[in-house]
């Protein structure tokens, strides 16, 4: 009898959640510090931009072609914008109810694998892949916080948040179809998506709501110092998540990259004392139990 090894992609998708999951805790990291949440972006995208370009000297891979523009600006708008999205509805609601919701964004992804690029799923992976998304949504609920919606405006400013980051997790897919570099289209989305804080940046700053938006000298530095750091595994986080999408399914990939999630919690844990429900218990028992059989494989 010989043991499966789990096959490159699992791998590697896996890694990129593990990175990604580091980038999305030293975000909550400033926050937690009350750090500037527009440099936060900003530093974010920079590194993120600059890491992209370094990978794409080491390997030689350039390209100045519309396709690739129009690739990255579209994931680019995905990304930045979802952000910006994201940040208005927790403004309108709770965000245990917001950030599992968000995700929903991974079914309309693995959907659109199966239509378009007739993937298949076996009933094991079907299991595999909703226990993976129970895990997803159930890890960011808090029990400690309310869950009521005290403004109507959070339902369209969800819609647009799931949409566009739909278009970045998702595009990365399209564009891979069509024989497109994801490392080049990620560069482009990156640039997109730090031209576009540079301006805001600039914006307020000559409104003149530089103490209003960005706090005190200390909370612009630490946003900053988080939003660099963010940024670093942010990019291997993405750079790996494009490369698992070469290699293997979406519909797999997709919701496997989401558990970065879980990265966060039990950061959140360790580092800031956070305890987990049993929503979040049971959460974290899907998300064992479907990696545990997907790494394993079946005995032949």
């Amino acid at each position: 009898m010989e043991r499966k090894e789990a096959p490159v992609w699992f791998i590697i998708a896996s890694l990129s959640a593990l990175t990604f999951g580091f980038s999305g805790f030293f975000m909550k990291v400033s926050s937690a510090r009350q750090g500037s949440l527009p440099h936060l972006l900003w530093g974010l995208y920079c590194t993120g931009t600059l890491g992209f370009l370094f990978w794409m000297i080491y390997t030689h891979d350039f390209a100045f072609t519309l396709p690739f523009l129009i690739g990255g600006l579209i994931i680019g708008l995905g990304s930045a914008a979802g952000n910006w999205f994201f940040m208005k509805a927790l403004d309108h609601g709770p965000a245990s109810l917001t950030a599992p919701l968000l995700n929903i964004n991974i079914i309309l992804i693995i959907g659109m694998s199966m239509l378009l690029y007739d993937e298949q799923l076996s009933v094991i992976e079907g299991i595999g892949v909703i226990l993976l998304i129970i895990a997803i949504s159930l890890i960011p609920i808090d029990p400690d916080e309310k869950l009521a919606i005290r403004d109507r405006r959070w339902y369209l400013l969800l819609f647009f948040a799931t949409l566009l980051f739909t278009f970045r997790n998702g595009g990365l897919k399209v564009t891979e179809e069509l024989g497109l570099s994801g490392t080049i289209i990620l560069f482009y989305g990156y640039l997109a998506s730090l031209i576009w804080f540079s301006v805001e940046l600039l914006i307020r700053s000559r409104m003149k709501v530089h103490a209003a938006s960005f706090g005190n000298k200390a909370q612009v530095r630490t946003g900053l110092t988080w939003g660099l750091i963010a940024g670093i595994f942010s990019w291997i986080g993405m750079q790996l998540y494009a490369i698992a999408l070469e290699l293997g399914p979406a519909s797999i990939v997709a919701p496997l990259f989401a558990t970065n999630s879980l990265v966060i919690a039990l950061l959140s844990i360790l580092i800031f004392r956070e305890r987990l429900s049993k929503l979040q218990i049971l959460a974290l028992c899907c998300l064992m139990i479907e990696i545990g059989r997907a790494s394993c494989r079946e005995r032949v």
